[in-house]
């Protein structure tokens, strides 16, 4: 019923190998409640931290518990359903306020593609997605070290962070999956792959709309402005209309330079 949809995606998913500047990111993406229930594309197991492990066969819904804590890595092309999304490379369930919770642990460029896509439409030009990218990657990257959430994960899905919805969606009623990946998308993540803004006090902030007011650059130019180093979606669309490129967009939101992460983290521990 959805096998045809997942091998699609699996063509598609493992043709991008992940690269050198990646970091994992923790998003939290269901619960917690008292139980949920699972599938997974391709045989996998449920490694619980108790010791015992679960076998997890393709397509079959499966039901967690608080007392099923543990963990399952998605091999090569695998993907796990929670809710109803579908989620890539490792799922951690978690007990969290006494119910059990959905933890996705995934590379940053691959939660990146669920992320990017469900900010902007990908249908914006690619300056205006390279730059939501570069700032949805400082978020992510800013946000592992904070703990705002507790010890378990370091985002949650919706907007107090950003939208992340797994690569795909399943539709319970017609048993079929869709993509949520856009290839324009995923074309601004890889171009802008490591990228983040300059860390000190900016963290990649941005809302649809936040521009409080209008300078006169002269020329009968007015240029937007906001309160704070916050970007804004919609006048980055305008911008990039305008012929700016990602670098002159995020300087003007946010007056920071750019650093690719390999060199910024090189050497640390």
């Amino acid at each position: 019923m959805i096998r045809s949809v997942l091998i699609a995606l699996t063509l598609w998913l493992i043709t991008l190998a992940p690269p050198a500047q990646a970091f994992i990111i923790r998003v939290l993406v269901e619960g917690p409640s008292p139980a949920l229930d699972i599938a997974v594309s391709a045989p996998a197991t449920l490694v619980q931290d108790d010791g015992k492990v679960v076998t997890l066969a393709p397509l079959q819904f499966t039901r967690v518990t608080a007392q099923m804590r543990g963990t399952v890595n998605l091999k090569g092309e695998g993907f796990i359903l929670v809710g109803n999304r579908w989620y890539p490379q490792a799922m951690r369930f978690e007990v969290i306020r006494g119910g059990i919770g959905a933890v996705n642990w995934v590379e940053s460029e691959t939660y990146l593609r669920g992320v990017v896509p469900l900010e902007v439409p990908a249908s914006w030009p690619s300056q205006a997605l390279m730059a939501q990218a570069i700032a949805a990657r400082t978020y992510a990257y800013t946000s592992r070290f904070e703990r705002k959430w507790g010890p378990h994960y370091d985002l949650v899905d919706d907007e107090r962070d950003q939208m992340y919805g797994g690569l795909g969606r399943f539709d319970g009623r017609s048993g079929k999956s869709a993509y949520l990946i856009h290839p324009r998308a995923d074309q601004a993540i890889a171009e802008t792959t490591g990228i983040i803004l300059g860390t000190g006090n900016v963290r990649g902030f941005y809302r649809a709309r936040a521009v409080t007011g209008w300078i006169d650059a002269g020329n009968g130019y007015f240029l937007p402005q906001t309160k704070g180093q916050v970007m804004d979606q919609n006048a980055t669309r305008s911008l990039a209309d305008q012929g700016w490129n990602y670098n002159q967009i995020l300087w003007h939101w946010y007056q920071t330079p750019l650093y690719r992460l390999q060199e910024e983290i090189k050497g640390a521990s």
